[in-house]
């Protein structure tokens, strides 16, 4: 029950709170990345508008200047009634001018600036174009050409290039003179003015609704919430594993605990029938002296150390004895089993090599142990060889570690064995108690050591054992 509340726990804090705070986020982002291209889009939009009306005001006076131009070359032939003649066919082939009117004298405000100024005024009340008519020779003002312009025929052209176009067109008192569509509601605006007239165009940013936001963001909402989830499948699956390896390591240690207590209990009872049973099998060795009978001797004398030996790996496996621990050279400690392990491998035909390290390496440690280490190892190794072949054991210094390296090229370790070498009763080998490597692991773990060892099958085994330097030997 407490689990699946920590993992109903686990999975709110990590998966439902990650999903939740990441699509807020998404539709905030895809809000914002939205509304900026909406903006950039309707600012383009509003700069084609302003283009295209600054090209309607600048076709519209050019030609009302050429017009006044030509006129006041013909000032004194043309009457009135001809100008307004002239005028009216303009009018008709020029679907621009709403009305093109001609005054010889300046009635508004309008005219009287075009009369001061000489250049063409553009008026917005209503809509108007005023052109000076200049006599050549005075350079004054002799007449004005007013034309209205058709805002309806503006309108019709932004609907061409923008039919969803939504702004407004003020001049420069703030008036509207133009509006297109329906305003919709919007938090922002583009303004842009006018090169050829003192008007500016106000276009609002459309706005999304909720709909398109989360339309917009599903497709990312749905990707976070799939990588969040696969993402909870790999903690399940380390929390899953590491459950296994510590549910794993606990039942280990149940049983070297059961071991250690059996051990304990009935190392004794064992050894002392086995002492007896030894004892009668030498006087009886010294009364039957046939070979017949000595062989038979022979076997179960080897038995009976069998199975003490066995009785002692048991010990050692449960409940390692109390060793006194010295300071003391590793070269010193392998260097002294070294004739035990040369005459075994010369016993199985194996070459066998020691390489000292070239500086000493101060371990604190139980000798005793360490050579127990050392010669199980040798002793496996040769093992691993029964047609001969290269045993050597080097040892180093590296940063503040001694490396013990064991190396032979023998049969190596299967496969389906490599991941539990270092459990109790697990072995390759036909006549092997399976307690041998746990053991060695045992006793490096009490040095605050560390034993790797790798493998290729059929081609050897490399075991290298890291032991912490002391400062001095003892």
């Amino acid at each position: 029950m407490g689990r699946e509340k920590m993992r109903r726990w686990l999975y709110i804090l990590l998966v439902m709170i990650p999903c939740l705070v990441g699509s807020v986020w998404i539709v905030l982002w895809q809000d914002e990345q939205q509304q900026q291209q909406l903006l950039e889009e309707t600012r383009l939009f509003a700069n084609i508008h302003k283009n295209d009306l600054d090209r309607f005001l600048a076709e519209t006076t050019t030609k009302l200047e050429t017009l006044a131009f030509i006129v006041s070359k013909h000032m004194a032939m043309l009457s009135e009634k001809d100008i307004n003649n002239i005028l009216q066919q303009m009018q008709k082939h020029d679907v621009r001018f709403h009305h093109i009117s001609f005054f010889s004298e300046s009635t508004n405000q309008a005219m009287r600036l075009a009369k001061t100024t000489k250049q063409t005024v553009i008026d917005s009340g209503p809509t108007t174009i005023v052109t000076p008519i200049i006599d050549e020779k005075t350079s004054d003002a002799v007449g004005f050409f007013v034309a209205e312009l058709r805002m309806d025929y503006i309108k019709k052209r932004i609907k061409i290039i923008d039919p969803n176009a939504s702004f407004r067109l003020y001049d420069e008192h703030g008036a509207i003179l133009l509006a297109t569509n329906e305003l919709r509601p919007s938090q922002q605006t583009v303004t842009v003015h006018l090169n050829h007239a003192p008007w500016a165009i106000e276009a609002n940013v459309p706005s999304i609704s909720t709909k398109q936001k989360m339309q917009m963001a599903l497709p990312y909402i749905l990707s976070l919430i799939v990588f969040i989830h696969i993402i909870w499948l790999f903690v399940q699956y380390w929390l899953l594993k590491r459950q296994a390896t510590m549910e794993r390591i606990e039942t280990e240690a149940q049983k070297l605990e059961l071991v250690g207590t059996l051990a304990a209990s009935t190392a004794h009872e064992i050894r002392n029938p086995l002492a007896g049973i030894k004892g009668f099998i030498q006087l009886l060795s010294e009364k039957h002296k046939d070979n017949e009978s000595q062989l038979y001797f022979s076997v179960i004398q080897n038995e009976i150390t069998r199975i003490n030996d066995i009785v002692n790996e048991f010990l050692i496996l449960g409940k390692p004895t109390a060793q006194k621990l010295e300071t003391c050279d590793l070269n010193y400690i392998v260097q002294s089993i070294h004739p035990m392990i040369e005459s075994q491998a010369h016993l199985h035909n194996v070459a066998y090599t020691f390489q000292r390290a070239d500086v000493p390496l101060p371990i604190r440690c139980s000798k005793d142990h360490l050579k127990q280490v050392v010669l199980n190892l040798a002793k496996n190794a040769i093992e691993a060889m029964p047609h001969g072949g290269k045993l050597t054991i080097s040892l180093t210094k590296q940063n503040d570690w001694a490396v013990l390296q064991v190396t032979d090229n023998g049969c190596g370790i299967p496969d389906d064995v490599k991941h539990k070498l270092f459990q109790p009763f697990v072995t390759s080998k036909q006549a092997g108690t399976g307690l041998g490597l746990v053991i060695c692991k045992r006793i490096i773990d009490m040095h605050e050591g560390t034993i790797d060892i790798h493998s290729i099958e059929k081609e050897g085994t490399t075991i290298i054992v890291r032991l912490p330097l002391r400062q001095e030997v003892e």
